[in-house]
């Protein structure tokens, strides 16, 4: 059985962007963390926050950007560092989304796998050396 929690996007000084939320759960030995609505330079330390947490943990991490409306460099850029602080991170992007074109733009596949949907990611993630 997984845990989950949810995360307030509110931070001290940033504006409120009270549609945005990251979940984060634990699926058969796997972080997924969830992102909902507009992610950019206001919620980028919650993201940060929050893969410092699941990288403390442990094992393979998927962040699903399936329902963000909107995501910016500074998202891509969380994500990047926690891969190349060696962390098995991978994210989930739909084709044609908005993050899939920004993910494609600047090339994110070149250091951390892009996966069209969900299940692909969780699946792949589920093969990494240390996960039961």
């Amino acid at each position: 059985m997984g845990t989950e929690r949810m995360v307030s996007m509110t931070e001290p000084g940033l504006p409120d962007l009270p549609d945005s939320r990251i979940d984060v759960e634990s699926r058969a030995g796997v972080w997924l963390l969830s992102l909902h609505g507009e992610h950019d330079i206001a919620t980028q330390p919650s993201l940060r926050e929050q893969l410092g947490h699941v990288r403390a943990a442990g094992g393979p991490i998927v962040v699903d950007l399936s329902g963000a409306s909107f995501v910016d460099s500074t998202i891509v850029g969380a994500l990047l560092e926690c891969a190349e602080g060696g962390s098995a991170v991978s994210a989930v992007a739909p084709p044609e989304s908005a993050a899939r074109r920004l993910a494609d733009l600047v090339r994110m596949a070149d250091a951390l796998p892009v996966y069209d949907d969900l299940a692909a990611g969780i699946d792949a993630a589920r093969m990494s050396p240390g996960v039961d």
